[in-house]
């Protein structure tokens, strides 16, 4: 691992010819990608993965390599529901990876309609099963992020020419599944929710859907408020929806856009926060 650092004083070429020279430093950064240590998973692992990524000097094969092993149960469904353990490192950079490799693959077309519908399931069962909430750790070991990366994922397969639609509901109901887990998001993750619903909006998708969605989520406050009381996972999920909402709002209003669903929003607000 200490030898990577060279690679970032090489040329592009020098870089591209060492890599190919020495094809086992990319199975390492696949091996290692959910390392413990920040220094070595962001300083050193993802960035020279991007670097090369953005150098194309990772061939079709490499690519499909990461995909395979990082869409699976080594990736994104590792140990999948346990929390405070390190594998939330694995599950959260496998995104992280992933949603870098998507995003290039708009130019570099690799990535066939299977792979993005295995992908999309399983980011979706992730951010539905997430259950390590955790953002920053502690200093060694860093961001864990799992929510926040695994958005980023979502949000490069929703803008990938090959999105498949109908995991359009999905991606909203594991949205919703996130508002009731327990926990009070606290670094912003209602902005990467909400960058989502844009994301999906921006694809034409007919608005009802949305609003639907919309209303089902407060309909589900009233009925756990009627049916077991005003608990701490109902402020807990209240609070969470409130900020989804709100910060909906604003992007909807400042992009001057689905003024219906802006408007119900809006309406959902005032009601919830005593407002009328």
């Amino acid at each position: 691992m200490e030898d990577y650092e060279k690679f970032f004083e090489m040329t592009t070429e020098e870089r591209k010819q060492s890599i190919q020279e020495h094809p086992s430093i990319l199975n390492d950064i696949l091996e290692t990608i959910g390392h413990e240590e920040a220094a070595t998973r962001d300083q050193l692992n993802y960035r020279l993965f991007i670097l090369l990524l953005s150098e194309n000097a990772l061939g079709e094969t490499v690519i499909t390599d990461f995909v395979s092993k990082l869409s699976s149960t080594d990736g994104l469904l590792y140990n999948i529901g346990e929390k405070g353990t390190p594998s939330v490192f694995q599950r959260s950079y496998a995104a992280l990876y992933l949603a870098a490799i998507v995003n290039s693959d708009r130019q570099l077309a690799i990535l066939n309609g299977e792979q993005l519908e295995l992908l999309a399931q399983n980011a979706v069962a992730l951010l539905s099963k997430e259950q390590d909430l955790r953002s920053f750790v502690d200093p060694k070991s860093g961001w864990a992020h799992s929510i926040t990366n695994t958005t980023e994922l979502i949000n490069a397969i929703i803008a990938h020419p090959l999105y498949p639609i109908r995991f359009t509901s999905q991606i909203l109901q594991a949205i919703r599944a996130n508002i009731w887990k327990g926990y009070v998001f606290v670094d912003d993750e209602e902005e990467r929710f909400c960058n989502i619903i844009q994301a999906l909006l921006a694809k034409n998708i007919d608005e009802e859907l949305f609003i639907e969605w919309f209303e089902q989520l407060f309909d589900q406050l009233e009925m756990v408020a009627y049916e077991r009381g005003y608990d701490a996972l109902w402020f807990k999920a209240r609070t969470n929806q409130l900020n989804v909402a709100k910060t909906l709002y604003f992007y909807l209003k400042f992009a001057n856009r689905n003024e219906k669903l802006r408007s119900i929003v809006s309406t959902f607000i005032q009601h919830w926060l005593k407002l009328n």
